[in-house]
């Protein structure tokens, strides 16, 4: 049943692709409360496909999906209500003003336009200025923001980033991370995609390798967290895995 202690996301032999034809294939993931999970990869590695599989926007090929213990395939409204997706941003729709994307994401998530879980949240992103201008005009940080903004109306459990830091200059990310930080404690989980590693953060919990639409390496939090004290500390090992792989 659906609680506090449930798994936020386990993902089982998922595949998936469009028009029946797999983009990624047999990959298991599993976020627990407090987890901050990085999927890793070159750009068309398979990382949106298997973000859009497990948030329920494609459908699967194979596999099952559950989100806070709600299997996604049987009843995908209630499964979706525990996840806040930020989108890529070049996927934002260009038309609309920030507000406007705001109110549209409320509307769907079933909550107030402001419904931030810390106060003022366009302020600490400095991005009330830029709320009655279309998004067609924002420079990519700019999108970044809003897109993060958009997935955490409501303080869903399940927090889905695709290639969502990329663009924020150091101290929105700081500010953006603190934020993440203060959720994790509060038992929910982080999802983040990236071709950056630099991007990752030492705060991370697990690291998953994409290439060609499969897993090719897994690093846990102890290796993680022992590779932190080491010279190049994530990155090196991360480079030094993806050499030895090839």
């Amino acid at each position: 049943m659906p609680g506090d202690n449930a798994t936020l996301l386990m993902a089982s032999a998922v595949s998936a692709g469009y028009r029946g034809v797999a983009r990624v294939a047999d990959i298991d993931l599993a976020v627990e409360p407090g987890d901050f999970l990085v999927l890793l990869g070159a750009n068309g590695s398979g990382k949106s496909t298997l973000m859009r599989a497990v948030s329920g926007q494609i459908s699967l090929l194979a596999g099952a999906v559950r989100i806070d213990g709600i299997d996604m395939a049987s009843t995908p409204e209630a499964a979706k209500r525990s996840i806040g997706y930020a989108v890529e941003p070049y996927d934002l729709p260009e038309t609309l003003t920030g507000a406007q994307y705001l109110d549209l994401i409320a509307s769907i998530r079933g909550c107030s336009a402001r419904d931030w879980p810390c106060d003022e949240l366009d302020e600490v992103l400095q991005f009330r200025p830029w709320l009655r201008t279309t998004i067609s005009a924002y420079s990519l940080g700019t999108r970044m923001k809003l897109s993060i903004m958009g997935a955490l109306l409501g303080a869903p459990k399940l927090l889905l980033l695709d290639e969502s830091l990329n663009g924020l200059d150091p101290l929105m990310l700081f500010r953006v991370r603190r934020i993440f930080a203060a959720l994790r404690a509060k038992g929910h989980g982080v999802i983040l995609s990236t071709h950056m590693v630099g991007t990752i953060g030492a705060d991370c919990t697990g690291i998953v390798f994409l290439e060609h639409g499969r897993c090719r390496h897994r690093w846990t939090r102890r290796e993680i967290d022992a590779a932190q004290g080491q010279p190049g500390g994530l990155e090196a090992m991360v480079i030094a895995a993806l050499e030895m792989a090839n």
